[in-house]
């Protein structure tokens, strides 16, 4: 019998215990279960292991997604979990915000394969692994096509990643800018007011009381001509 699961009616898993004949079908060809399931519910088809299928509804969030993945398929250990189309395509659940709704990743009614993503510490995208009997050498045309989508997606990571170098690059730079503005107007404002003040003359002032007022010296020169003059009226 299916057994169905649901957590406020949104998180549904199935099991195709019961389905057997779906197994006649190719491994990535479109299976139609409506007359088993309520045609109103999204549903997927992934494939695992030896021969085995599972139908989830991806209408809930991604991180509950994968927890069922995991949960249903076996694999509690691994993280990279995700999805592969017959074109080899990823769904991307490893990217796509954890808290985000699965369904829009995904065509209702399409059968995937499990695959997990094996990246690097730095975040590399290093190898797709299919989780089905044989691995890679089963289905090697669609390995292909994995393996190339993955190289498309390492190279859009470096895209990315140098995008972001260049943008943190820029606003260091336009910091360090606004540093040496700040620093030399501030350098301004502390300066000491003799420092900004016109140069001072460097001759010595005469003192008042040494130098001779004007109107003095023109007296004393009247003084010294009349005094000549009546030395001379005495001679005659």
């Amino acid at each position: 019998m299916t057994s169905f699961h649901s957590n406020t009616g949104r998180h549904l898993v199935y099991d195709l215990g019961i389905l057997r004949h779906l197994h006649q079908y190719t491994l990535l060809e479109t299976i139609y279960v409506c007359d088993i399931l309520p045609t109103d519910i999204m549903y997927i088809v992934a494939k695992y292991g030896d021969g085995e299928s599972t139908l989830f509804n991806p209408d809930c969030m991604v991180v509950n997604l994968v927890r069922h993945m995991q949960e249903k398929c076996g694999y509690p250990n691994e993280s990279g979990l995700d999805l592969v189309d017959q074109n080899g395509e990823t769904r991307g659940l490893s990217r796509y915000p954890r808290r985000a709704n699965a369904a829009r990743l995904f065509n209702d009614r399409n059968v995937y394969i499990l695959v997990n993503i094996e990246r690097g510490p730095d975040g590399s995208y290093r190898d797709v692994v299919p989780l089905i009997e044989g691995g890679a050498d089963s289905v090697p045309e669609l390995y292909k096509k994995m393996t190339l989508h993955l190289q498309q997606l390492e190279h859009q990571r470096q895209e990315e990643l140098k995008k972001e170098n260049e943008r943190r690059e820029k606003e260091k730079e336009r910091q360090r800018v606004l540093e040496e503005e700040r620093h030399h107007k501030k350098k301004v404002s502390l300066a000491s007011p003799d420092t900004l003040a016109p140069e001072k003359s460097t001759h010595k002032k005469t003192p008042e009381k040494s130098r001779p007022s004007s109107r003095a010296s023109l007296d004393k020169k009247d003084a010294s001509k009349v005094n000549i003059s009546r030395g001379r009226g005495r001679k005659h």
